[in-house]
């Protein structure tokens, strides 16, 4: 019998060895998740899963040390199966997508410094979860026009250069389990994930001059910072509020008459008992301002594109919306840098 509680008691203390490392390996797996693919992608349907119905339009001003040089328009429409084109100079080149459901993101932009016309244009493709499909660039600087056609597969994207009508592909690997994030979205990409350290993604990157494509590591790195202040002013879906002295209440007060510039009237305003001295606050549900509050998310690699130098965003962490409009905006961007250039949030709109 005392053999039998000896036996008893290895055998419990080997299954409390178990049930620890079980615990153990299933709270370092935890803490792992912020940065597997299934969370990243959990964290995108629920930063941009609302889009889903509508389009979103932002404009920037370009600037170079401070000067305008020229304005950037990036939109995101949602699409529910459908058929896709891409069309390319080159009548051989036009790739499709078939019932596609997911993002279409295209981008213009068009700048004059350093005594050179720049123009670029790009249209993509990527799943509502920002799994990259298809994209297509076209570069024209100083007269010379490139374009890039990439399309994705398993473990692979294949990319088409068109340079002056010349043709040529090229081809590069990268692993099953990584996050590949076409350069057209990358801050797209940036906006849709709340990740509170640094991430590793997968980024097709190109030698337009060679003909040649690389899959390249970035590092995501996300760090609070400071507000950034813009030009013009937008509303946050943050409460703003202001005390009024005795004696310069009235009833426009309620109405929204009183706004100082910080407060935006538009929504349910109310007003407090007066204290003591007669004094009321006066609090709006949204703020008008220029200075945004954001998380700046910063891309380090060892390759030169889309910039060479510092490459970085800021995102907002409050909604915002023009004057004026409906519907507020989930963590837009609304600054990004590309080495020496800047660009500068004028105008964000959102409609279904």
């Amino acid at each position: 019998m005392c053999y039998n509680v000896d036996i008893m008691k290895k055998i419990l203390i080997i299954l409390v060895a178990i049930i620890l490392t079980t615990t153990l390996l299933f709270a370092f797996a935890g803490c792992g998740e912020s940065f597997s693919k299934n969370s990243i992608m959990s964290q995108i349907d629920n930063n941009l899963g609302w889009h889903e119905g509508g389009t979103e339009t932002c404009v920037y001003d370009v600037t170079v040390d401070g000067v305008k040089v020229g304005e950037y328009t990036s939109v995101m429409k949602s699409l529910f199966n459908q058929n896709v084109e891409i069309a390319s100079s080159t009548e051989s080149v036009k790739p499709t997508l078939n019932n596609f459901t997911g993002y279409k993101f295209t981008s213009t932009m068009r700048a004059e410094y350093d005594g050179k016309t720049f123009v670029k244009e790009t249209e993509s493709y990527a799943t509502h979860r920002l799994e990259p499909k298809l994209s297509y660039s076209k570069t024209v600087e100083d007269g010379e026009t490139i374009e890039i056609v990439t399309s994705y597969e398993e473990k692979k994207s294949n990319v088409t250069f068109i340079k002056n009508g010349e043709v040529t592909t090229d081809s590069a690997k990268y692993s099953a389990s990584a996050f590949v994030v076409d350069n057209s979205f990358l801050y797209q990409f940036a906006r849709a994930t709340t990740l509170s350290s640094s991430v590793s993604i997968v980024v097709p990157t190109y030698n337009a001059a060679s003909s040649k494509t690389t899959n390249s590591s970035f590092t995501c790195s996300y760090a609070s910072t400071s507000n950034v202040v813009l030009t013009n002013k937008f509303v946050l879906n943050k409460s703003f509020s202001q005390t009024i002295a005795s004696g310069e209440v009235s009833g426009e007060e309620v109405s929204g008459a009183v706004n100082t510039g910080v407060a935006d009237n538009s929504g349910d305003i109310t007003t407090s008992d007066a204290d003591e001295s007669g004094n009321v606050t006066v609090t709006y549900p949204n703020t008008l301002t220029a200075s945004i509050p954001v998380v700046k998310c910063t891309f380090t690699t060892t390759k030169t594109f889309p910039a060479s130098g510092s490459i970085s965003c800021m995102i907002s962490t409050v909604a915002m919306k023009e004057q004026g409009a409906n519907r507020f905006v989930n963590r837009a961007v609304v600054r990004f840098q590309e080495d020496k250039i800047t660009y500068n949030l004028t105008s964000v709109n959102y409609t279904l």
